[in-house]
């Protein structure tokens, strides 16, 4: 068990520590306050106004309100500091790069005219080639 503050409030919680090295969890994920934490403490969650309500001795709740995505950085899940300019000229450098890619494989696999007559003539059957040539013209 150890205590976690939340405002002004100290909670006894066990919690389970995310560690993607070990095979635990997501590498986004520092911690995780589980459902036996939420029913010791009798919380309610309100999707509604994005927040977690802590009941207190006194009946009262401490609202704990959720981050929100913008407010995390991008290496824990978020989008803060995202710019999409640069995100953009990334995508746009992937795929120039993926379809000049394509296009050097395309152009390996088409032979043009020389180079099948320059193939030819290394395993002798040029005579051959220009027979078929000949053919196709008539």
């Amino acid at each position: 068990m150890a205590p976690i503050k939340i405002k002004d409030h100290f909670f006894p919680c066990s919690i389970t520590i995310m560690d993607s090295e070990k095979g635990l969890g997501d590498k986004n994920m520092d911690f995780l306050f589980g459902l036996d934490m939420l029913k010791r403490h009798r919380c309610k969650i309100d999707l509604e106004i994005n927040s977690l309500f802590f009941s207190l001795d006194d009946g009262a709740y401490l609202e704990a309100p959720f981050l929100h995505e913008k407010d995390l950085v991008m290496t824990e899940g978020g989008t803060k500091g995202f710019d999409a300019a640069v995100a953009n000229e990334e995508l746009q450098r992937i795929m120039e790069e993926s379809i000049r890619k394509q296009m050097e494989k395309e152009d390996g696999n088409v032979e043009d005219d020389e180079s099948k007559k320059k193939k030819n003539k290394v395993d002798g059957s040029e005579d051959d080639a220009m027979d078929v040539d000949e053919d196709r013209k008539k």
